[in-house]
């Protein structure tokens, strides 16, 4: 898992790359806990494009971060995710509760 960050009009940008898988689920547990620490009570977007392949691991980390962002006031919003990721989150229904977008300049200007 790779993991790159910046800042766009203050608010943070994630963008993720990698399989999440038995072997990096633990790594992307640890990104995801290090990105909802740095931005308790803020917003932050987090780039899914470079991730491949996810399995239920990956989708329980995501739900548990998105419930780390809502208890501290905070707002976890995705953008860019790839056809099989994408796909994978409606199969699932998490497109309902999460927030995402088809792009980050989407993403940043919702919010």
């Amino acid at each position: 898992m790779k993991m790159e960050k910046k800042e766009v009009e203050g608010i943070n940008v994630v963008k993720l790359t990698g399989q999440i898988r038995i072997s990096t689920q633990n790594e992307f547990k640890d990104l995801l806990d290090d990105v909802a620490k740095e931005n308790e009570g803020k917003t932050a977007v987090i780039s899914l494009d470079g991730v491949v392949y996810m399995n239920s691991a990956g989708l329980g980390i995501m739900i548990d971060t998105y419930k780390k962002f809502k208890e501290k006031k905070g707002r976890m919003v995705l953008c860019n995710l790839t056809p099989d990721i994408s796909k994978l989150f409606e199969v699932t229904r998490l497109n309902r509760f999460l927030e995402i977008y088809d792009s980050e300049k989407e993403a940043l200007s919702s919010l």
